[in-house]
């Protein structure tokens, strides 16, 4: 059985820290993503310091090329369906993009976010990246 994922950033940022893309390499992110991950990152060594600048260029760079091994959807023309998958979920509209897009393109949501979890289950199969690694 073919294994489809949409990953949100948490997701993709947690496979970039622990080295293991596998899991990313065909799957799907969309647009937003690429801007979420480079801010996470930004966030962990200039904010938090939990890593280096140069660890955090450094990954930046490996998600770079790993992006062009992956699809990236948008979520043109779903905007009316994010607003109301939002409201009905109680999710941000960036949240609910993930949703939205999942549901439309048959995958299952990968996120490392537990509240987004919870919330997309009813209505998409979502699941942590250890549960898929």
């Amino acid at each position: 059985m073919e294994r489809r994922f949409l990953l949100d950033a948490s997701s993709v940022v947690q496979a970039l820290k622990l080295g293991n893309l596998r899991v990313i390499y065909g799957n799907y992110i969309q647009w937003l993503t690429v801007y979420e991950v480079v801010n996470a990152l930004w966030k962990e060594a200039l904010l938090a310091g939990s890593i280096s600048v140069e660890e955090a260029s450094n990954l930046v760079e490996v998600f770079a090329e790993t992006v062009k091994l992956v699809e990236v959807l948008s979520p043109h023309p779903y905007e009316a369906e994010i607003l109301e998958t939002a409201a009905k979920l109680g999710l941000t509209a960036y949240d609910a993009s993930y949703v939205v897009l999942a549901i439309r393109n048959g995958l299952s949501l990968v996120t490392e976010d537990r509240v987004l979890r919870e919330k997309a289950k009813g209505v998409v199969k979502a699941v942590s990246l250890r549960e898929v690694l």
